[in-house]
């Protein structure tokens, strides 16, 4: 059977979530034959109702893929709302399926909140006795604030000045969102509320600061809960109590259905998957554990029990698949093992089979809510198991001793799958930090290939293929880069084509990501990389890297074109050849230039015991200022800072000599470089150990001030990197390496200098 090729259209997001959700998808489309291409595009909550140009550049890439059948995020912005009429005639030519959301005109899978809703609402009425429950609302319209309504009529509890509106938030950017509600709630109608139920991660991070920002605690003097859970709420203090969303089964299912769709199998138009409540601190429990079903009565118990027929218990396993339909493990296996274990009074068969079982769903889906699911199979279990041998006091302890193994083996891949992802990513991000740093030297779109290609290896990605735009339409591509099982494929670049993935790549790469490439609204072409690991934030980031390599290799291919026609603007070139654009500061390839002829003069002139500090600067979470303000004003940051470099450090920079500034121009004289982004270096020479770190200390600390710009307070911090010549070595490209180095490890801190000798921090 042909595999089939299928689109799954979500958002580009930096939670563990839509990892989980990609991975549904994936092992769907794994287990039924599929190729799956991932599609996902950075839209805004808050922007339901504008024109998302990304997204529709987009399309053109879904159309060009001749795909089989499109899965989408069902609540996604720019699709919803006033486009979605739209959206189903542009992709009416294959059948499509909502995740997430329940439409009447789309087959669809969605998280159906009654049941999951209910018991966080029983929860808070039933366990701490909260009458004043504040609901926010999610940006869009949806049942849960009637779920919420009828709940709190039901106990009487109902006021309307606990209820926010969609009109009470419209218009108000996600970051805003908590401070009007607080503002609402507290400052307008005087509320006293118990607890804050809010429905979004971000919601409730800003929820937290808001809050303590009024000098209110949490859960001391007022709860908080949400209906998404996230590595966010499992760390945050306190804990987050959240009814869970079934991100992995909504995507499992979704593609699921999808598939049949496409083979004529019958399948329900509509699935409804139910969460689970996960009762943590914020709500004032003192524990964090999920809830359990109470075991009842062992009177009542004993009277009921009967023989000891152990495989009577093999029916458990109907009510467990009908618990946890999505579920991975083997119960029948598990429960002949937990038999074995009761008719030989061993400990051994059950823990051996669940670890291995508990292993293989670890290697097939690697995320936190696998390991959640387990365990509470795990208690769904014992609470079938212990009524049936409760008047047996020794299977009792003999249970209890297996439940205890499994557990504590549960806790040990948790904290595990923690460690190894915290190890791997740091690794993954180290050497993004330093993909990113041969890009940004890449002048070409051909050496940016080849930089590409050297370093894919290194960040677990086989395959990989960049197409370029031809037209401003964005319909016709070239094929850059073809990178594919860990070697790149000649390829015809200028040959202009529909940027299709081929059926037969698809066949072999069943699993690929697809992005756009752009900065801001100026899209450059489209980027796919077949992963190994799953987590989305990896490749979201190097597709910012190259977008921004990409960007200026095309530029500067069509500066060197312009060379060769006009004569009058080689001075230009030249100069833009030394200087950073923005800041006016001399640039990375100066820099190279610039550290070579000094230690080529420091050979030649040896009695001149040259000595120089290589400084190495880089803004703490600079990316967040471009998030929240834009890029316009982040580029107003960088010229801020770089002035007070400059200055800062006039009085002991090296003293670069004219003879090699070859622009045609009186260059400065201060060795301060911009390196790219918000990355600079500067050459100090001249002053003692204790000098240089008295300047570090002023370099950090002017950097700490706030910066008003646009009408924004912005307050930043830099992280410093030093290595030392000749101490550390005489070498260019090991002073730049231990600098470097240095660097990386005083950002792993934050706001703070580290010198490369032994990772000293001043």
């Amino acid at each position: 059977m042909k595999k089939l090729k299928l689109g799954f259209l979500t958002v580009l997001g930096n939670e563990e979530n839509h990892s989980e959700k990609m991975g549904g998808v994936f092992e769907a489309a794994a287990n039924n034959n599929a190729g799956i291409i991932r599609f996902a595009a950075r839209v805004h909550y808050e922007d339901y109702n504008m024109f998302n140009l990304e997204l529709h550049n987009l399309y053109n890439v879904i159309d060009a893929q001749k795909l089989d059948g499109l899965m989408f995020l069902g609540w996604m912005p720019g699709i919803v709302g006033k486009f979605f009429d739209d959206f189903l005639k542009r992709f009416s030519y294959m059948p499509v399926v909502s995740l997430g959301a329940n439409y009447d005109n789309v087959p669809n899978v969605y998280a159906d909140p009654e049941k999951s809703l209910t018991q966080l609402m029983s929860h808070l009425i039933d366990v701490h006795g909260y009458k004043k429950i504040v609901f926010v609302p999610p940006c869009y319209p949806d049942i849960r604030m009637d779920i919420y309504s009828r709940i709190m009529r039901e106990h009487g509890f109902f006021e309307e000045d606990l209820l926010i509106s969609y009109d009470d938030l419209k218009d108000i950017p996600l970051q805003d969102r908590m401070k009007r509600v607080l503002s609402i709630l507290f400052d307008e109608r005087k509320v006293e509320a118990d607890a804050i139920f809010v429905m979004f991660d971000t919601d409730a991070q800003t929820l937290f600061q808001e809050l303590h920002s009024r000098g209110i605690r949490v859960p001391a003097d007022i709860a908080v809960v949400s209906n998404e859970d996230s590595e966010f709420a499992n760390y945050s203090l306190p804990p987050l109590t959240v009814v869970t969303f079934p991100w992995r089964d909504v995507g499992y299912y979704g593609c699921k259905k999808i598939i049949q769709i496409i083979r004529n199998e019958k399948t329900e138009h509509t699935t409804g998957l139910s969460g689970k409540l996960i009762v943590r601190n914020s709500c004032g429990c003192l524990s964090n554990s999920v809830t359990l079903s109470k075991i009842e009565d062992r009177q009542e118990i004993a009277a009921s029990a009967g023989a000891a027929d152990y495989k009577d218990m093999l029916r458990f396993s109907d009510q467990i698949r009908k618990a946890f339909p999505s579920s991975q493990l083997d119960i029948e296996k598990l429960l002949y093992s937990l038999i074995e274990d009761f008719e030989g009074l061993t400990t051994t068969r059950f823990f051996e089979e669940f670890e291995k079982q508990l292993q293989d769903t670890i290697n097939r889906s690697p995320y936190r809510g696998s390991i959640d699911e387990v365990e509470d199979i795990i208690y769904f279990l014992r609470n079938l198991v212990i009524p049936y041998i409760a008047p047996r006091s020794k299977d009792v302890v003999l249970f209890d001793d297996i439940l205890l193994k499994s557990t504590v083996i549960l806790k040990e891949k948790f904290v595990s799958i923690i460690g190894y992802d915290n190890i791997e990513m740091n690794a993954i991000n180290q050497e993004l930090h330093f993909l990113s740093q041969g890009l940004s030297g890449t002048f070409s779109t051909k050496k940016l290939a080849s930089v590409l290609e050297d370093n894919l290896h290194k960040l677990r990605i086989p395959s990989c293929c960049v197409y370029l735009s031809r037209e401003k339409s964005f319909s016709e591509f070239s094929l850059l880069l073809n990178y594919t099982d860990n070697a790149r494929i000649a390829s015809d670049d200028a040959k202009a084509g529909t940027g299709c993935l081929s059926d037969e790549f698809v066949e072999k790469h069943p699993r690929l990501l697809c992005q756009l490439l752009h900065i801001e609204d100026e899209y450059l072409g489209f980027v796919v990389f077949e992963p190994l690991l799953f987590d989305a934030r990896i490749y979201e980031r190097l597709s910012l890297h190259i977008s921004s390599s990409l960007k200026s290799a095309i530029l500067m291919e069509k500066l060197s074109e312009e060379i060769s026609l006009r004569k009058e603007k080689e001075l230009q070139l030249m100069h833009n050849a030394n200087y950073d654009s923005l800041t006016d500061l001399y640039n990375r390839r100066f820099f190279i230039k610039t550290i070579h002829y000094i230690l080529d003069r420091a050979v030649r002139y040896p009695e001149k015991k040259l000595n120089f500090y290589l400084v190495f600067i880089d803004f703490d979470d600079f990316k967040q200022v471009n998030d929240n303000f834009g890029h316009d004003v982040g580029d107003l940051l960088i010229i801020e800072i770089s002035k007070k470099f400059k200055n800062l450090i006039r009085r002991y920079s090296y003293h670069i000599p004219e003879e090699i500034i070859d622009d045609g121009e009186n260059g400065m004289s201060e060795a301060v470089f911009r390196l790219g982004g918000d990355e600079f270096t500067a050459i100090v020479a001249g002053i003692s150990m204790d000098e240089m770190k008295v300047l570090a200390s002023e370099l950090i600390n002017t950097v700490k001030s706030p910066y008003l710009i646009e009408g924004h307070e912005i307050r930043i911090s830099c992280s410093l990197g030093i290595s030392i010549y000749p101490d550390h070595s005489d070498d260019a490209d090991q002073l730049i390496k231990y600098a470097d180095m240095a660097m990386y490890q005083a950002k792993m801190t934050k706001d703070m200098c580290c010198f490369y000798e032994n990772s000293g921090c001043s």
